[in-house]
């Protein structure tokens, strides 16, 4: 064999070896037996103009373990959100990660001091019970598949969640939901005129079961509804009727649009 037929042998046997290694390396980006879980946060919006929640850890529990020692963390880093720009529809990853396949219980959140309120103009610090610093946790059922995703959407209605104290303080304590976005239904559409100030509740009697506040632009959308018949009620600004729509089905992982709802001037 001469020294060229040597070299590209020797070339052919190197090319081989690559490809077998991008091989084995592609099939471990998720090695056998995991899934990813990711928790998106969106909001049930209240009559403020900003809240400021800092969160500084997420963490999700299986099913059978400790639930000490047994927390499987998506997110280890504090991060600041702003509630009230999670509203129709959007939604803000707050934590993901590679997990064990299996079946998970609850989405704990630590939180931190530094939270504030903004109403009229000026700042409030928001306070945080001791007890949320160490973990707020939110019970659902959220099965992680082998090599697949589990999305969970995380509702935090803030209208229900801020007490305002005797003393002119405003304190947490928090009203949230969670469910996989496979079981998540909403409502959408417009209301006319715009710039009408609107909330918009989902009810199944007798439950709110999601709200928003209408965009400036007239559209809403209503998330994280269980798959069921709902009422629409939009209550409208001083000088314009209140209007309920009724037997709007929602139906689990699609979005229910309605027609345009017209605000008549009282």
């Amino acid at each position: 064999m001469t020294i060229r037929t040597y070299g590209s042998a020797l070339l052919m046997l190197l090319a081989t070896l690559a490809l077998a290694s991008c091989s084995k390396d592609s099939n471990n980006t998720t090695a056998p037996g995991t899934g990813t879980m990711r928790v998106r946060m969106t909001d049930a919006p209240g009559v403020y103009q900003a809240v400021n929640l800092v969160i500084r850890e997420v963490a999700v529990l299986r099913d059978g373990s400790d639930s000490t020692s047994g927390w499987q963390v998506l997110q280890p880093d504090s991060a600041s959100y702003d509630l009230l720009l999670l509203r129709n529809g959007v939604f803000t990853t707050i934590g993901s990660s590679l997990l064990p396949a299996g079946h998970y219980t609850q989405i704990r959140l630590k939180l931190s001091p530094g939270s504030t309120i903004v109403v009229d103009g000026v700042t409030y610090p928001l306070t945080v019970p001791s007890g949320l610093q160490s973990g707020l946790k939110v019970v659902g059922d959220f099965d992680v598949p082998s090599g697949g995703l589990m999305d969970v959407a995380l509702d935090f209605d803030v209208s229900r969640s801020i007490i305002k104290t005797g003393n002119g303080k405003y304190m947490l304590k928090p009203v949230v939901k969670a469910m996989p976005f496979t079981l998540a239904g909403a409502i959408s559409g417009t209301v006319q005129p715009a710039g009408v100030a609107t909330t918009v509740y989902a009810i199944q009697a007798p439950d709110t079961l999601g709200s928003t506040i209408v965009a400036t632009n007239g559209t809403f959308k209503v998330t994280v509804l269980p798959a069921g018949v709902y009422s629409l009620a939009f209550d409208a600004a001083a000088g314009y009727r209140d209007t309920t729509l009724t037997g709007i089905a929602v139906t689990a992982g699609s979005t229910t649009s309605v027609d345009t709802v017209r605000i008549a001037i009282q």
